[in-house]
Order: C-alpha cells, then sequence, then structure tokens
C-alpha cells in the first residue's frame, strides 16, 4: 500500500493508578524526523521509543507526546508513611503532657499535613516501561491506518493525472502527421509566393531536416515508459515518494522538450497540460512516505 506522511495517532492506559496517553502527529518531510514531549520520569524511555518509531515510519516529522499522570478513574495513590506517622504522633503527646490544656490538641487533618506523612505511591520506571512502549505501538498502528487511509487517496489521485496525461499524449499522437504535412505546405506555398526558384532536391532535404528536429516520437515514447514505471512503483507500495518524485523530474523533462520542438498550437496546448498535471502530481507526491 501506498501510505501518506500525514496521519494521527491516540492511546492510552491505566496502571496501578496511574495514566499514560501518547498522542502522535505526523506531516510531509524529506526525511523521518521525530520530535518528543516526554515527562522527566519517563526520559530513560526516550532511546527505546525513538528505536520502536525508526522501526516503523520512513519518513516524516513526526511530533510524539506523552503524558504521565494519575488516572482520573483511579483510587487515591497517597499512602500513610507509618513510621513517620508514629514520630509525630509521639511528639504531639509528648508536648501535650509537658503543656497540657495550655496547648490545643492537633486535628487529623493537621498531622497529615506534617511534612513525610502523607505520600504518593510512586511506580518505578520497570513497571511503567512496558505499558508506555505498548501505548506507543498502538497509537503508532492507529498513525499508520490514518497514512494509508490518505495514501489509497493519494494513489487514485496519481493514477488519475497519469490517465490524463495518457489523453494528452493521444492529443498530440492525432494532431502531428497533420501539423507536419501543414507545414510543409506553408513551407512550399511561402517560397511559391515569393517568386524564388525552388530546387525540389534541397527542399526534399530540409524538410527531412525539420521532420528529424520536430519529431516526437522518442519523446511520446519516453513519456509512455515513465507512467508505466510510476503505475507499476504505485502498484508495488511502500516507501517510494522519492522515486516518484525523481518520475517527475524525467517527466518534465520530456514535456519540455515537447513543447520547445511544437509546430502547432494543440501540440503546444497540450504539452503545457502535461506541465501543469505533472506540477499536480509532484504536489501530491511531495506527501508520500
Amino acid at each position: 500500500m501506498i501510505h501518506s506522511m500525514t496521519g494521527f495517532g491516540r492511546a492510552e492506559a491505566d496502571q496501578q493508578g496511574s495514566s499514560i496517553q501518547v498522542e502522535i502527529r505526523s506531516v510531509n518531510q524529506r526525511h523521518l524526523d521525530l520530535y518528543l514531549r516526554l515527562p522527566e520520569s519517563l526520559n530513560s524511555l526516550e532511546a527505546k521509543i525513538r528505536e520502536q518509531v525508526k522501526q516503523t515510519l520512513a519518513r516524516g516529522k513526526v511530533d510524539i507526546g506523552i503524558r504521565f499522570g494519575t488516572a482520573t478513574n483511579s483510587e487515591s495513590s497517597l499512602t500513610i508513611n507509618q513510621s513517620k506517622l508514629e514520630s509525630v504522633l509521639a511528639l504531639l503527646q509528648a508536648v501535650a503532657q509537658q503543656a497540657g490544656d495550655t496547648v490545643a490538641k492537633a486535628n487529623a487533618l493537621e498531622v497529615l499535613q506534617w511534612d513525610g506523612v502523607l505520600v504518593k505511591q510512586s511506580i518505578g520506571i520497570e513497571q511503567i516501561e512496558s505499558t508506555v512502549l505498548g501505548c506507543l505501538a498502538e497509537a503508532l498502528m492507529q498513525l499508520i491506518e490514518s497514512r494509508q487511509r490518505e495514501g489509497e487517496s493519494l494513489a487514485t489521485t496519481l493514477q488519475e493525472r497519469v490517465n490524463d496525461i495518457r489523453a494528452q499524449i493521444e492529443r498530440i499522437n492525432s494532431t502531428y502527421p497533420a501539423a507536419r504535412e501543414s507545414y510543409h505546405t506553408r513551407l512550399r506555398q511561402k517560397l511559391e509566393d515569393s517568386a524564388i526558384s525552388v530546387d525540389e532536391q534541397r527542399l526534399a532535404q530540409e524538410l527531412v531536416i525539420f521532420a528529424q528536429k520536430s519529431d516526437l516520437e522518442e519523446e511520446l515514447d519516453r513519456l509512455g515508459v515513465h507512467l508505466d514505471e510510476m503505475l507499476r512503483i504505485l502498484s508495488q507500495g511502500g516507501p517510494c515518494g522519492r522515486k516518484l518524485d525523481f518520475l517527475m523530474q524525467e517527466l518534465n523533462r520530456e514535456a519540455n522538450t515537447i513543447a520547445s520542438k511544437s509546430i502547432h498550437t494543440d501540440i503546444t496546448q497540450a504539452a503545457v497540460e502535461i506541465k501543469v498535471l505533472i506540477e499536480q502530481m509532484r504536489e501530491q507526491i511531495q506527501n508520500i512516505e
């Protein structure tokens, strides 16, 4: 399948009260450029994340954002530091014994607010690594599916443009013989009108030279070959944007030659139309992986 470089993927998971969210966006780029936005606690996974993406994608500017926090539907991840609590309570009891009624007793909330009594459970990076990479794999799969759908649309558009170019080639093929004969007739008529003595042999030689210079068969054949190769690449699938871009250069070169050798307005118009279609294909190809 042909893949576009534009797409989006998202995945999330919960583990031990923590929420992990992965979002991936990609747009066209000549090479594979990765931009990661990770929480500091996951920085040690950056190398593995980059490697996983490189094994999946070939081209594109890829923006990956990973969020790691408390799950909204999870139970509290806060726990009491029992030893710290016992120390605080012992201190409060000692103060109460010495001060008597002159000191107000601390309530439970004040005790919990004491530094170190209430602690947040932490998950080791080893525990969360597989979940993060699993979410990344799911988001990458969604991204690939998105890029594939866009790629199918691009392939269809390119095939339509190929058919349009072939129609212009047929237009040139049908126009050229009559245009060449018309040129020969006009040339002979001009010579006769100018009352210049015509050397038939020399005139025949000049007409042969002109026919060779204005002949479009070679350029039209090469156009057809390049179009066939383009369809073969599209049917083969896989990363092919660079190959198709090279073919656009070759197609454009042949179209320019046809325009420069044109001897009829219909041929010129067809050559211009071919160049327009090539440019339209080039714009589409810029987004193919």
